[in-house]
Formats: C-alpha cells, structure tokens, sequence
C-alpha cells in the first residue's frame, strides 16, 4: 500500500491503520481492510490487535517485527510481565497472524475485577498539540489504559466512539464531532502515581516473564521484609492489610472494583499467597506501592522477581510442609465431621475456607477422601424441572423482546443471540427439545438475514426522515453497512418499494 503512515511514538496501531484511511479517502471500512490486510474479516481491535504481520509488510522498510509493534503500538507491555512466558510467547504469536479473542484470554483481561473501559478516550489539550504539531489527530496508548490520566492536563475524557464498536470492522481517527473540546477536573496524586507506573510498563523493552513461581517468592520475601510473617512461613494477612488501608484510600480501591479485602479469597490475600493465576497490573501496583516503603522502578522489581529461583521455592515449602503436620490433622478431623454430616457440596459451601485450604495444602487427601462421599447414583424422580426452566428462560426472553421493541441498533438477533443473553446458551442449546416455549420462542423471533438487513435499512431511513435529509442510493446502502452484493432479495425489494 502507498502513502502507509509511520505511527508516532506511543500510537495504537489501530490509530495508524485509522490515519491510513484518512490519508486514502477510503470511506469504506472494508475497503480500508483490503488494502492494509488483504482481509475482510479483520476485526479493529484498539488494544491487543492481530494480523501484525500485514502491518509489518506494509512497514517493510524500516525493519519492524511483530515484537516491536506488540510493545511499542498495543498495549501488550501492560499485561506481558505478569504472564508465564509461555503465555507471553503463544500471545505473540497470535498477535502476528489470528487468535480468535484468544489473546484476551489468555492475558486474563475478561475475568479481570478491572471495570472494562467502554469508550476510547482522550486527552482535548494533548490532541490541540498533536494538531498543531503533526496536522492531524491520533490515539495515544496511554489514554486507553485504566487506571490511566495525563501527565499534564488532568483526567481523561470519554469519546463519541465506542471501544468496541458494534461497527466491528471500521478503524476511526479522533475528530472534532467524537472528541470535542471539555472541561478536564485536575487529578490526584494517585492517579498520577498509577500512571506513571504505566508509563514505566509502556517503556519496558520485551524480556522473558517471570514464573508464578517467582512471583510468589517475590511476596513472601516482600511481606517477610515487612514483619508480616508469623514463624517461618505464615502470611500474617491482617498486617498486610493495614498495609494497605494506610496508603490507598477506599475510594480509590472502589473506583477500581479492588475494595474487596476482607474476604478469605480476596484478591490482596491470593497475591501473598502461591500464585495459579496471573494478577492485573493495578493489583500488582498497589500490593508493592503499600510495602516496598521507597521509591521503586517496575524494571528493578521484575529484575528482582527474575532473580528468585525455583529451587528455594521447593525448600521453601518443605520447610513449609513440615511446619504444618499438626495443623494438617486437625483440618482432617474437621473437613471429616463436616462431609459426614452433610455432604462434599454442601460441606463445601459451609466452610469454603477451610476447603480451599485443604486444597492448597492436602490435595491428595482431600480428592481421595471425598471420593468416598460422592453420591453413588440419581435419586428417583425428576433430576430437573425443565418445565419451570422452560418458563423461566420463555419470561426472560418476552421481556427483553418487549424492551428491545423499538430499538434498532443490536446486532441480528438469531437463535443463537437470543440463547446468549439468557446467560444459559449451553443449556438451552443442548436441550431445546426439553423446553417447548422457548423453542417456540426462538422459531418466532429470530431474524433472518433479510429481516435483519431490512432492519438496518429502516434505521437509516428514520434517521434521514428525523434530519430531514435526502441521500442518493449509495448512500443509503453505506450508512446501512450493505452492498448490492451482499443484500438478499426481500431487503433489494423493501428498499425499492419505500426509496
């Protein structure tokens, strides 16, 4: 491709892909993904795109790799270090070619307690300078991060433009209608403390990631440093948490969905414990702000984690293992009185402390043990009520179809769409014979592709109707996402009946 930008320091590559199609005229999105990917299917992703190797031959000349753009143009850096590197090596690879959403799942960002943010933001000031300083708008990485403000002018602000456009295809620049000129509130010292941590992150030349391994030898050393351990090895969690409460304000944990820590498996009592999943940056943030007591730069705390070897994590919990014999018995003798009297489930949900711990601890005993009390066949009678089931997914479907009534803009509402927003798509899809209504439900209310481009085709129509505009066919079509090749002959005939 001609003319393919350089992206800016710090620029998404979603932003450089965006300014490519400004600079072509390309009104087109798919268009745009022709010439840039020579794929239609490419989804605009701001923050972990894939498809990097298209972009590496359309900068061929300046000798990027996928490594580069991963850590210079995404904001991969934010999530690289606190992966296993296999993880972190298996993640690149998908961003080079196609990962199917993998790439998310794998960083842990869908089941993060992180509030996900809806709408790309910006910064009004800093898009004057880049105006006036390159003659046109991008996206700087920073402003997509939580947790994330500027440096210079305060909070950042919510666009016109979704971070996950329904629009899934459409690569969107900043504009004065999306990101008009506003107010920004002056921030406080710990949003500035978070994001200069980020910008730390951001600036972090690719390495190898740290195990789980090390990083839970990292916070037992990091609570030993701070008296916060009771004998050889006992995480004293009170004393953590006091920690925590003295440097971070509750409203600042609240604002992040991070003030939960007073439960037994809370985020702040797994950090210190041994780590079997990977942790959010903000999470890691605020445990070693809390009890490092000085300054500390992310790259001399992941060069510390890397020093750990996994040798002394194995005489560590020899150690461990023998301290706690007595402790052991007496947790056996209460997980038994427990299962007697009520079961391995229900004796799970009575004392889930005293399981987990069990687990973590005595997981050999524990499943063998358990064994022993798994009910052994299905009492007689009917396992399910599919009747009630079926009436309760039916009522739940009847009521999003009468809110949904009037609304124009949801993707096609198919069978499948349907089942997704009862949160039971398994059980419904695998048992639709056993619920009558709801499959009556589904055969009734379930678009067809005409159906649903005659839907697109009348919102368009109101929204020229209510600006009182009038648009040649063309037009029409674009604004609706459709073409003549793609639309289906009862869509060809509504739009040449009512056009």
């Amino acid at each position: 491709m001609l003319n393919f930008p350089m992206p800016y320091q710090h620029e998404l590559i979603y932003s450089t892909v965006a300014r490519a199609g400004t600079r072509l005229a390309l009104d087109s999105p798919k268009q745009l993904l022709d010439e840039v990917f020579k794929n239609r299917k490419v989804i605009a992703t701001v923050d972990l795109p894939c498809h990097l190797n298209a972009i590496i031959h359309q900068l061929s000349n300046h000798q990027f790799t996928v490594e580069d753009i991963a850590y210079q143009h995404t904001l991969f850096p934010i999530y690289a270090p606190f992966v296993p590197e296999k993880r972190r090596q298996q993640c690149l690879k998908w961003m080079a070619d196609i990962s199917q959403g993998s790439i998310h799942l794998a960083l842990g960002i869908n089941a993060s307690r992180i509030p996900p943010i809806h709408k790309l933001r910006y910064c009004p000031q800093c898009l004057a300078e880049q105006l006036e300083k390159y003659g046109e708008y991008y996206w700087f990485r920073l402003w997509q991060i939580q947790g994330a403000c500027c440096l210079q002018h305060g909070q950042l602000i919510d666009s016109e433009l979704d971070l996950r456009s329904l629009h899934r295809h459409d690569f969107l620049v900043p504009s004065h209608q999306s990101c008009p000129k506003t107010e920004q509130t002056i921030t406080n010292p710990d949003d500035i403390f978070i994001t200069s941590k980020l910008l730390e992150l951001l600036t972090l030349p690719p390495f190898e990631s740290p195990s789980y391994e090390q990083w839970t030898m990292f916070y037992y050393e990091l609570a030993r440093q701070n008296d916060c351990i009771r004998g050889q090895n006992q995480i004293l969690h009170e004393r953590i948490l006091e920690r925590i409460t003295i440097r971070w304000s509750k409203k600042f944990l609240e604002q992040y969905c991070l003030a939960d820590l007073t439960s037994e498996t809370s985020w702040l009592n797994n950090i210190f414990r041994k780590h079997r999943k990977s942790f959010s940056y903000l999470e890691h943030i605020i445990a070693i702000e809390a009890l490092i007591n000085r300054e500390w730069p992310f790259a001399e705390i992941l060069n510390q984690v890397r020093s750990f070897r996994k040798i002394n994590q194995n005489n560590h919990m020899d150690v461990h293992n023998n301290h706690i014999t007595g402790l052991t018995i007496k947790n056996r003798e209460n997980w038994l009185s427990l299962i007697k009297k009520n079961g391995v489930k229900p004796a799970r949900l009575l004392n889930a402390a005293l399981y987990a711990w069990l687990y973590r601890n005595d997981k050999h005993w524990l499943l063998e043990t358990n064994q022993g009390f798994h009910q052994k066949y299905i009492p007689q009678g009917t396992k399910v009520d599919w009747h009630s089931r079926d009436l309760s997914f039916v009522k739940q479907l009847i009521k999003l179809n009468n809110d949904l009534l009037w609304d124009l803009d949801n993707p096609r509402r198919s069978a499948k769409w349907w089942m997704k927003q009862t949160s039971h798509v398994s059980t419904i899809e695998k048992n639709l014979d056993m619920l009558p209504l709801t499959k009556l439900f589904l055969e009734k209310y379930s678009e067809d592709i005409g159906t649903y481009q005659i839907r697109r085709l009348t919102k368009t129509f109101i929204e020229m109707k209510t600006k009182a505009e009038v648009l040649p066919r063309w037009r029409i079509l674009r604004k609706a996402g459709l073409s003549d090749e793609r639309m289906v002959s009862e869509a060809a005939r509504f739009l040449l009946k009512v056009f």
